[in-house]
């Protein structure tokens, strides 16, 4: 049985750690079987416990060192300095700027997980609530965007084709 805190590797279909190896730390136990996993990048998704097996501190840490190491910024996320942006902007205030830009990080971790996840295991054997969260992260970005583009022509609005 697993617990919170519990640090774990992503497994593949053949019950092997997938290549590059993906860790996660659990955040919360839903029963025997699901669990909620916090990932390096700070999304979280739902798992069955088959999908993955534990491991120890020092792999933890090590592997982890491994993910950071080869992130990379990701196409669709919006890097902008917040404090040059506002004061670009002085009719926004600063806070409506970062709360806008803080939501805009969400949306592209959900959209991230998404995409890891649909490469992982295929797009039919995503949950229904994981797809759920995947549209408003759809519609969200594309507000965010928008937002954006609005104060500065430089940032695009994503063009997104609906399903």
């Amino acid at each position: 049985m697993y617990k919170k805190g519990d640090k774990v590797i992503i497994l593949d279909y053949n019950g092997k750690p997938l290549d590059p190896a993906v860790v996660a730390e659990i955040e919360e136990v839903y029963g025997k079987d699901r669990v909620r996993l916090h990932l390096p990048d700070n999304a979280c998704c739902l798992e069955f416990t088959d999908k993955f097996k534990k491991i120890d501190e020092k792999t933890y840490d090590e592997l982890l060192h491994h993910v950071i190491a080869r992130e990379k910024p990701a196409a669709v996320d919006l890097q902008i300095d917040i404090r040059k942006f506002a004061n670009k902007h002085p009719r926004r205030r600063k806070d409506e700027i970062f709360n806008v830009f803080n939501q805009d990080k969400h949306y592209v971790s959900v959209l991230n997980a998404y995409a890891g996840r649909a490469q992982m295991y295929g797009e039919e054997n995503i949950s229904e609530r994981f797809r759920y969260e995947y549209k408003d992260a759809l519609a969200g970005i594309v507000r965010t965007r928008t937002f954006f583009h609005e104060l500065d022509n430089d940032i695009p609005i994503p063009n997104i084709i609906k399903k």
